[in-house]
């Protein structure tokens, strides 16, 4: 059920920042490179710096994404080290779960902090926007979320691009990873919400609201004809009921941290 820190490879790049160890794994670049394949056509032929764009701002956003929970467990005293690979990115801690970040209430607070740092980094790009009086089309629920006055567009196409795929990436993907979702941000942060409630069988109700909720957003996305979503939640909500059974059959086990 739980995605694991990939094996390292010769073509990992490695790097520090903030004093965080940052790993980038080369299925990165080619799952984010896969992933704005399809909307980088144009009149049936792919626009290079459409994907290249894409690639820049899918890998700043996640990065900021990933710095989020890396501060927060070194705001309760807990080391860590980033790893960006084929599932997006992951903060790993050492000495998981020791010290202040045992609560569950610090265990939310850590989960959190990954999309908080997102809708961060999108309000910080909205704002800059707004001092510098430039705008970028967007539509939508975002164009709700984050209101844009009609001001003239950026006059670099390369940086239009990246702030379009920036601003979307930021909001979106954010809001997808708080869904109730295992290994979703949103499905760790259920789990130690039912601890806090006093649910002694946290784990199995959080896998159970993980089952339900990646078979709605499954149904949902292959509805509107998006077929990536939809077999993502498939194999997410297939993941977590594989997870689910032996804690139906009684067995498992379940530890507040």
């Amino acid at each position: 059920m739980l995605i694991g820190e990939p094996t390292e490879s010769p073509g990992d790049i490695n790097f520090q920042l903030f004093g965080f160890p940052i790993r980038i794994t080369p299925w990165f670049w080619f799952v984010t490179g896969m992933l704005g394949w399809g909307g980088s056509k144009i009149m049936g032929r792919v626009d290079p710096q459409f994907l290249v764009a894409w690639i820049i701002a899918a890998f700043v956003s996640i990065l900021i994404h990933e710095l989020g929970h890396a501060f927060a467990f070194r705001y309760y005293g807990v080391d860590s080290h980033i790893v960006l690979y084929q599932f997006g990115g992951l903060a790993i801690p050492s000495g998981y779960g020791m010290g202040r970040a045992r609560s569950s209430a610090s265990q939310i607070v850590i989960s959190a902090a990954g999309p908080a740092a997102q809708f961060a980094g999108a309000i910080v790009l909205a704002i800059v926007l707004l001092l510098t009086r430039h705008g970028v089309p967007v539509s939508g629920f975002l164009a709700k979320l984050i209101p844009l006055p009609n001001y003239p567009m950026i006059d670099s196409v390369n940086l239009l691009l990246f702030v379009i795929h920036f601003l979307y990436i930021s909001t979106y993907w954010a809001l997808l990873n708080l869904l109730p979702i295992y290994p979703l941000d949103g499905g760790q942060i259920a789990r130690h919400l039912f601890v806090m409630f006093g649910r002694g069988d946290s784990i199995k109700h959080s896998l159970i609201l993980s089952v339900v909720a990646a078979a709605i957003m499954c149904i949902y996305s292959l509805k509107n004809q998006n077929t990536y979503m939809g077999l993502m939640f498939g194999m997410l909500g297939y993941s977590s009921y594989q997870a689910l059974q032996p804690f139906m059959s009684g067995g498992g086990y379940n530890r507040p941290w």
